[in-house]
């Protein structure tokens, strides 16, 4: 081979061998076990992140869930001990107290508490969504509708009248001063409609100048009833009441 062919090709190969070390890196590539090796230690990796993610979340809304039942069960006490108890509130804050003798409200987590103390009035409390008004006109009914209602429908009349504040008229049956109850009373000609209607007072010494037989007008919270049996007509218990005589 002449020399000048030779010089070719020894410069050819240095050229191809420039552009070899040029792009191609000296780190060997990684063989089919070693790569394998590699894609698993990084798919444990991610799952190892993807987990340690997951239970951030995980606790994240355990932590809600726990706080939203808790706060469930705070208003559930309210609720509870207030409408059935007349104790409380326990978990709600005092917004506001009336010039009337010490009737205050109170706001908790979506309700609203008013507890009546009027000097001679509204003594009870009442729960009920933050649009609730305060309100102390008793409602006006007789008697006679009451004895009528409780006769024929006892569970639709306990719907319609329970934890109302009514005013009603009627004739004392009975007073109990050491207990501080009178006890009013109701009966048509045929006795079909016999009522008694049993008042807790709301103050002691309140009855003293009341005596059986007397005409009173009587303002309270109906809190109960028990249907009649064969010593006893039909009863209303009242609450929190306030009397006077009728002339």
């Amino acid at each position: 081979m002449p020399k000048k062919n030779k010089k070719t090709t020894k410069k050819i190969k240095k050229e191809v061998e420039k552009e070899i070390k040029k792009n191609f890196s000296d780190t060997p590539l990684l063989t089919p076990i070693e790569n394998s090796e590699k894609d698993i230690k990084d798919l444990k990796v991610q799952k190892e992140l993807n987990l340690k993610g997951n239970k951030k979340g995980n606790r994240l809304a355990n932590i809600i869930l726990i706080i939203l039942v808790l706060l469930i069960i705070l208003v559930s006490v309210d609720i509870v001990c207030v409408s059935k108890y007349e104790k409380g509130p326990y978990f709600a804050i005092k917004t506001h107290e009336y010039k009337d003798g010490g009737t205050k409200e109170y706001i908790g987590l979506g309700y609203k508490v008013i507890k009546y103390n009027q000097k001679q009035g509204r003594r009870d409390m009442a729960i009920g969504l933050w649009n609730m008004k305060y309100y102390t006109n008793p409602r006006n009914i007789t008697d006679l509708d009451l004895a009528i209602e409780f006769e024929e429908n006892p569970s639709k009349a306990l719907n319609n009248y329970y934890k109302s504040f009514v005013r009603l008229t009627s004739v004392v049956k009975s007073i109990d001063e050491k207990d501080n109850i009178m006890v009013l009373e109701f009966s048509d000609d045929g006795k079909k409609y016999t009522i008694n209607m049993e008042c807790s007072m709301a103050e002691k010494n309140s009855l003293k100048d009341i005596k059986k037989g007397d005409y009173v007008r009587v303002i309270g919270t109906i809190t109960g009833f028990a249907q009649k049996s064969n010593q006893l007509p039909n009863r209303v218990f009242l609450k929190n009441c306030f009397a006077e005589k009728v002339k």
